[in-house]
């Protein structure tokens, strides 16, 4: 979105009542997650992406708003479900969204590093270089994702599936076992607006689209 490219990534939630943040208390919660930065420091261009998702979600509502509040009005200005006809016709959004987690306990996927030995909230591999600052890029198996303190390279072993977009990089909250330790993983998605679920490719010889809902989640952030 915007020029600082902000990424917006689809992630599916537990039911309100079992989420104890602040994005529960509405009816449809919506979650801006700053990222990856290390604690304790502001980042520049990390703000002005903050700010662009935040406009972008503000410009959206007043819109809304008009909407809600002109509709008796003929002349009133295309409404916010005509612009998205007008720009997205077919009804189809190509969209990110959370790889399906694969350890319990976890919302989403993730790929984990091992911990130090003596410290469980230290990693003990590095996340390589060809992948650092480099978010929502493709990350395909065989790539490089870590490497050892003695320069041994650990490459991505498909666990999420062939081609991932990895999100949070190096984050350092994720540095916590109490947070999920790793690094986020997306994929690529096409997301109805119209039904509110995903489309995904069927593995028959025809290549039929469906629509499914992925997840049995209240929402989706």
């Amino acid at each position: 979105y915007g020029e600082d490219g902000v990424q917006c990534c689809m992630h599916a939630l537990p039911k309100r009542e079992d989420r104890l943040n602040l994005s529960s208390c509405g009816r449809h919660g919506f979650t801006i997650e700053v990222g990856p930065t290390p604690q304790g420091v502001i980042r520049h261009d990390v703000v002005e992406k903050t700010e662009a998702a935040m406009h972008a979600l503000l410009d959206f509502l007043h819109l809304r708003n008009l909407e809600l509040q002109n509709s008796d009005n003929a002349n009133a200005s295309p409404s916010v479900l005509d612009q998205l006809e007008q720009t997205y016709p077919s009804g189809i959004v190509p969209c990110y969204r959370s790889a399906p987690a694969v350890r319990p306990g976890e919302l989403s996927g993730k790929i984990s590093w091992p911990n130090d030995p003596a410290n469980p909230n230290f990693p003990a591999l590095m996340v390589h270089g060809s992948v650092q600052d480099r978010d929502f890029e493709p990350l395909r198996v065989g790539d490089p994702l870590f490497v050892t303190l003695d320069g041994t390279v650990v490459p991505y072993d498909g666990s999420h599936g062939e081609e991932v977009h990895l999100i949070f990089v190096n984050e350092g909250g994720y540095y916590y076992e109490s947070s999920g330790t790793g690094i986020g993983v997306a994929v690529k998605s096409r997301f109805d607006w119209q039904t509110g679920w995903f489309l995904v490719e069927s593995d028959d010889e025809g290549g039929a689209i469906e629509e499914v809902i992925l997840e049995e989640k209240d929402s989706y952030e």
